[in-house]
């Protein structure tokens, strides 16, 4: 009887202990699952859509946002497939509406809602528009853009599963993933690169470079405190090369910063390629690596104002244009500029064409203002006729003669045309067409307030005849 009591109490101990646990939740999957039915919201309009796949890898790509067809194209998330999944840098700007990726020399950016991308600067038209979607299931809104566009011009090989209802992603090999700018290296045995691991969380729209080319190095800016890590001698392989010079990293201001010198004495050319794991910086020789090369010089500097006149510096004004023309560049990478200075600094005339000879420059371009008495006027462009010739036979009158009808469209001032000059040392020295203009006469007082108020214009002037010129006289390499 004392027995059944106990087993008694027992049951009912375990059943009113039953009755407080409450039932365990088991959560929605955070991942969206593929051919399962999702409702998102698309230019406006609740849909109901069966998601889409990427494999990369041999692996499936995880994204809370589910992939779409959309004009019999694959819609996928920058973030999730581009960004995490295949390692491509991205941004999205909620001002502007404009979309960036990258992954090595490669860059597309297209506006939210056009059909119309730029791939390394060249317009081109997409199947259908990058969207902005809204996902019910998640309860935010996520970037997507055209998957099979994208891969194809970021370096990768897209598939189609339409019984797996999955997209593959694969690697092109190295040489289809260069720019118009850009040559590859086909002897893989005697590439020089330096190879870094990435730490767990690190995004690759954190990095950025800076190719430092007057202290013969790049700097690779990361956001967040990194340097524990890159420090670390086992984070990092360096290719075999008995003339590595230096690798260092530093912390300040919120960025990690990772100097990569190869050479004491020789300015190298970088790719810099990102996975989700590495970080690789190839270097060689800017002629091995970029088919255009310019040097661009923005005449006099620090202790040499050059012409005065009327509380203007001839210094001021060619760095302002330099700077100007610096801004167009910037957003074409068909072109690789060096520059004698950025800054009110003042590099040695053999230093600006030492600069165009280390590097190996098809052009050299020495921007300046001419100074005469109060009446002098006009726009004149100064060429060697016993100069050196580009890559490809470009003389210093034919690279002349090719840049002076853009800049004295420009200033709109009297032409004074082409002025054979032997004895300047920047046209001398410099192993390739050099050229070097007078924008306009800073002696007399309205050409000279005329230019200080069109700086600019003139920037994007260098800029169109360097192009133009390229364009008529490509070089060989």
């Amino acid at each position: 009887m004392q027995l059944k009591k106990i087993l008694l109490s027992t049951i009912l101990t375990i059943s009113i202990l039953g009755t407080a646990i409450p039932p365990v939740s088991v959560s929605a999957a955070p991942y969206a699952a593929t051919n399962k039915t999702y409702t998102l919201k698309i230019t406006g309009k609740k849909q109901k859509k069966k998601a889409c796949g990427a494999n990369y890898k041999g692996k499936t790509i995880k994204t809370k946002a589910p992939g779409f067809i959309r004009s019999n194209t694959t819609m996928y998330s920058a973030y999730y497939v581009f960004q995490k999944g295949l390692g491509v840098s991205y941004s999205y700007s909620s001002k502007t509406w404009k979309i960036t990726l990258k992954r090595g020399p490669q860059t597309i950016t297209m506006k939210r809602g056009s059909k119309y991308a730029y791939v390394n600067g060249k317009k081109t038209k997409m199947p259908t528009p990058a969207r902005r979607v809204y996902s019910y299931r998640q309860k935010k809104n996520f970037i997507y853009v055209p998957g099979s566009f994208c891969a194809k011009h970021l370096g990768f090989q897209y598939s189609w599963s339409s019984r797996k209802r999955t997209g593959t992603f694969v690697l092109k090999n190295s040489n289809n993933t260069t720019n118009k700018n850009t040559t590859s290296n086909n002897n893989a045995s005697n590439e020089q690169y330096v190879q870094l691991k990435k730490p767990s969380g690190l995004s690759s729209n954190s990095i950025t470079t800076t190719d430092d080319y007057h202290n013969r190095r790049l700097i690779l800016n990361i956001k967040g405190n990194y340097s524990s890590f890159f420090k670390n001698s086992s984070n990092r392989y360096i290719a075999p090369d008995s003339n590595f010079r230096s690798y260092s990293v530093s912390y300040s201001g919120g960025y990690t910063r990772i100097y990569i010198r190869p050479r004491k004495n020789t300015i190298k050319a970088y790719q810099v390629t990102q996975t989700a794991s590495y970080i690789k910086v190839r270097y060689a020789a800017p002629k091995s690596i970029y088919k255009r090369i310019i040097v661009i010089d923005a005449g006099h500097g620090g202790k040499d104002s050059g012409a005065t006149a009327y509380g203007y510096k001839e210094k001021n004004m060619t760095l302002k244009i330099v700077q100007a023309a610096k801004k167009y560049f910037d957003n074409n990478p068909n072109y690789k500029v060096y520059y004698t200075r950025l800054s009110d600094t003042y590099p040695s005339l053999s230093a600006r064409s030492d600069l165009a000879n280390n590097v190996g420059a098809d052009r050299f371009y020495s921007v300046h203002i001419n100074s005469a008495g109060s009446s002098s006027t006009g726009t004149e462009t100064l060429y060697n006729s016993k100069g050196y010739k580009s890559t490809s036979g470009l003389t210093s009158y034919k690279w002349s003669a090719a840049i002076h009808p853009y800049i004295r469209s420009a200033t709109g001032f009297k032409n004074r045309g082409l002025v054979n000059r032997t004895g300047l040392a920047v046209l001398r020295h410099t192993k390739t067409a050099s050229t070097l203009t007078e924008i306009g006469f800073i002696s007399n007082k309205s050409e000279a307030k005329k230019m200080n108020k069109n700086l600019s214009n003139y920037g994007k002037a260098v800029y169109n005849s360097v192009a133009a010129s390229f364009n008529k006289y490509p070089s060989k390499r």
